[in-house]
Formats: structure tokens, sequence, C-alpha cells
């Protein structure tokens, strides 16, 4: 990590810089301090994403005096992501949106043999809110297993993982709000499967009990 990074310590100058953000909205931030949109790397706050390179240029200027312009350092992977993960800051490589949100294998719509077929899975679980919550909260490992994407697939999966809705939608009786650190769970493609194999809602614990040592 370069020596203009090194010296961010504060937490609270990321969160001021975050703060302006959202004060004079993203295009004045971004030209303000010499930014391009982000391509890749979104800080998760407060439900909400952020340019991570630039949140962290603008959060030096915060805690001493001068802010590092775009040119000045380099951004993803090896400075930015780990700067903001050692101050406590959740990272995603893309952005989770609508789109994102989709998981192709939760939400299949032809078969080989042209029959339709429809799955029905909780909303919440495909929620991009929701999603951002959940994760900022929790963070992207598997809550079961510990399966990270970004660690074994690269840094384009840092951040990706399914949410589990914790409370089927058969056992909740009315609209409720949901809560994202007590109802959501991230947990991988697998442990996602084996909670819900045999059209069954298994807990947490009990797809840990399944794990073979």
């Amino acid at each position: 990590m370069g020596k203009t990074l090194s010296g961010l310590t504060e937490k609270k100058a990321i969160t001021k810089a975050i703060d302006e953000y959202d004060r004079i909205g993203r295009k004045s931030f971004l030209k303000k301090y010499g930014f391009g949109k982000a391509k890749n790397y979104y800080l998760l706050y407060r439900g909400k994403h952020y340019d991570s390179k630039a949140i962290v240029g603008a959060a030096y200027g915060y805690q001493f005096g001068k802010a590092l312009m775009a040119n000045k350092f380099s951004g993803g992977k090896a400075t930015v992501s780990p700067k903001l993960k050692s101050l406590g800051f959740q990272i995603v490589a893309t952005a989770i949106d609508d789109k994102s949100s989709a998981l192709p294998e939760e939400v299949p719509e032809n078969f080989p043999e042209g029959a339709k077929r429809q799955i029905s899975v909780n909303a919440f679980e495909r929620n991009p809110q929701a999603r951002v919550a959940c994760i900022e909260y929790h963070g992207s490992c598997c809550a079961i297993c510990g399966f990270n994407f970004g660690e074994i697939y690269g840094e384009i999966f840092e951040g990706h993982i399914h949410v589990h809705h914790l409370t089927p939608l058969s056992k909740v009786r009315k609209k409720r709000n949901v809560d994202p650190k007590k109802d959501l769970i991230p947990v991988c493609p697998n442990c996602h499967t084996a909670i819900h194999y045999g059209n069954k809602t298994r807990s947490i614990q009990q797809v840990k009990g399944l794990i073979k040592k």
C-alpha cells in the first residue's frame, strides 16, 4: 500500500467524506475531487453504495487538511479496498442493484423441453436495499461454511453472496418490516441449497451440523 494511504487511520474521516457525498450529491462530489465513477469496488454504508476511491481521497483531506486527488494514488484491490476494510467498512466489486440481485440460479425461465416452471423465492432475498444492508452488517462470507467468493474466485467477485431470509414467508402472518441484521443472513449457493433442499427450510445451525468435517 502506498505511503499516501498508510496514514489514513480515522474512521470518522471516512464518514465525514460520506456525509459530504450525500450532502452535495455524487456528481458534484466526484467533480470536486477529480474522480470518475467507480467501475469496481463500492463502499457499502447505511444501505447505500459509494465510489470507494473518491471517498478515500476526500477522507484523507478530512484527516490531514488536503485531499488526495485521483491521480495521486491508485485504487482497487491493493490499496483502497484493504484500507477501507481495515477501518471496518464493507466493500463489493459490483454495485448491488435489481440486476445483480436477481440471481439466475434462483429465477430460471425456461427448460429444454419448453415447459415453464415457476419458482417462488422470498422477495427480500433479492431486494437490493435489503441485500446491501445485510452484507454491510454481516459481511459477505457464508454464515454456515465460511465460503468467500472473492477469496476463491478473485477480486471481481468481492462481496458477492446469496442472502437468505431466516423466517419463511409461510410463517409470517402479516406484513412487517424486515430487519436486515436479524432477519437476513449471507449464505453461499451450496448452503442455500441445503437450507431449502427437499422443500424444507432448515435452520443455520441444522445445516452447520450436516457439514462433514
